[in-house]
């Protein structure tokens, strides 16, 4: 696989349905980053990501990866959000990447669109707990890191599974990388923490109840709040 060609023809695409790139300060703001972006809405993106995985079907795990790196090192936010969306496309062989990568990942992300575009809802419970201990290790490890990127990454990694499985790994785990964070005031992290959180009310709810009656003094107000209010609503 040529991966400058395969990058060059996403982009092609991409140029087609918009424009020059562009950078806006309200957007710049909103989204937590300056990087340049092409005024393209996100249904013709994903109509581009959906088409392009469809005629690639041969793509092999190290080819995806590869691809998925270039274009998260690339200059415009628009195709570092294009990796996201063909994860979203990806058949479960080409989601079985190793977790270590995302550290590589991390570092030409920020803000939270990005972040979030890319660790947010790819990667199903199944998947991550067929391959737990790297994982878990992976997660950890960004949860620790001094870019908060990184840390952003590592409580919304674990939001999609939390609302799928009841394991009591994925449960400890988010309490764990919660504990460690608490004392942020970012609200690129009390927003993360909150989402964490209100992801386990339905099939981790018991559990979360007794570790906000524990913690309801260390935790972000914006995190308890909504959580609270999602535990009451449902």
């Amino acid at each position: 696989m040529n991966t400058k060609k395969h990058h060059a023809d996403l982009l092609s695409q991409i140029i087609k349905k918009s424009g020059t790139p562009t950078q806006h300060t309200f957007l710049d703001a909103y989204l937590g980053n300056s990087h340049p972006r092409y005024p393209i809405n996100v249904p013709q993106l994903r109509l581009i990501a959906k088409n392009w995985i469809k005629h690639h079907e041969d793509l092999t795990l190290t080819e995806f990866q590869t691809l998925l790196t270039s274009l998260i090192k690339a200059p415009s936010s628009t195709e570092k959000t294009m990796a996201g969306l063909l994860l979203d496309y990806a058949n479960e062989e080409l989601l079985k990447l190793n977790p270590k990568v995302f550290d590589q990942w991390l570092n030409h992300l920020t803000g939270w669109a990005e972040v979030d575009s890319l660790c947010y809802g790819h990667f199903h419970a199944d998947l991550m707990l067929e391959n737990w201990a790297t994982w878990k290790t992976a997660i950890a490890q960004l949860n620790q890191n001094k870019n908060i990127n990184k840390r952003r990454a590592s409580l919304v990694l674990l939001c999609k599974p939390l609302t799928q499985s009841p394991d009591e790994r994925l449960e400890l785990l988010a309490f764990k990388m919660v504990d460690h964070l608490t004392h942020e005031k970012e609200i690129l992290i009390t927003k993360a923490i909150s989402w964490l959180l209100r992801s386990m009310v339905k099939l981790h709810s018991e559990e979360l109840m007794t570790f906000m009656k524990k913690n309801k003094t260390t935790l972000p107000a914006i995190a308890l709040r909504e959580t609270c209010a999602k535990l009451k609503t449902g």
